[in-house]
């Protein structure tokens, strides 16, 4: 009885270890969904500008007001049907990866689409910016569903509520992140300011994430036994 009493009290603690695991998990996925959510408002009237001018270098004449909208309207809007087909690869990719292996997997789903949209300028293609923005939201849709999964299951029972808001918190810090990196200040004082590193800084962070999340396995030794088998799936 007084072992299982301290075990009880031993499972209740905030350990470093799941510490980092929240951190190292929010920051590389949830983080990147608010990010993007907000990433492409505040550069908007500059992006709408390197649409125009691309397609004058390219046809020679400007383009339609109409077409400019579309696509535009396309570029936003990616963003959240790539977030509708990343809901529906979670069951899948998390049963055949783990928890943790989809959070390795899902990087990939930020990393690229950062640097695609930080050489569409280079390009002179803003259907890159397109593409890309569906697949970051398919990292968004992944990350969503995956980290409070992976984060309920991790955590003592006691813990889970303070654990399962992480999540939310590092979502609203992306979004903030991101209207901070839009100001026009920052941005720069050209006339034309470069917009592309306000949307390609999602690839430093999630590479962060991603090699944090291989240094060292995330599961920490004082879960309950009655819980390894979840955990099993989830850090391995």
């Amino acid at each position: 009885h007084r072992q299982q009493h301290e075990s009880n009290k031993q499972i209740g603690r905030l350990t470093v270890v799941l510490a980092l695991a929240t951190l190292v998990s929010t920051f590389g996925s949830s983080f990147q969904y608010g990010y993007n959510v907000a990433a492409i408002n505040s550069p908007a009237p500059f992006m709408q500008h390197f649409y125009n001018v691309t397609f004058v270098e390219r046809y020679g004449e400007p383009m339609g007001e109409n077409l400019l909208t579309l696509l535009w309207s396309l570029s936003v809007s990616m963003y959240p049907l790539g977030g509708f087909f990343g809901s529906l690869m979670v069951a899948p990719l998390v049963n055949k990866l783990g928890r943790k292996g989809t959070l390795l997997f899902n990087n990939i789903f930020s990393i690229v689409p950062a640097l695609m949209m930080g050489v569409s300028e280079l390009a002179k293609s803003y259907e890159i910016i397109i593409v890309a923005r569906f697949i970051v939201g398919i990292c968004a849709g992944l990350s969503s569903n995956v980290v409070p999964m992976y984060l309920g299951e991790l955590a003592p029972k006691n813990l889970r509520g303070a654990i399962g808001i992480v999540p939310q918190l590092f979502i609203t810090i992306g979004i903030l992140i991101a209207q901070v990196l839009g100001i026009r200040n920052i941005l720069g004082n050209s006339p034309q300011p470069s917009w592309w590193p306000a949307l390609s800084t999602g690839s430093p962070t999630s590479l962060l994430a991603y090699y944090s999340l291989l240094w060292r396995s995330v599961a920490p030794p004082e879960c309950h036994p009655l819980s390894r088998r979840l955990l099993i799936t989830a850090c391995f």
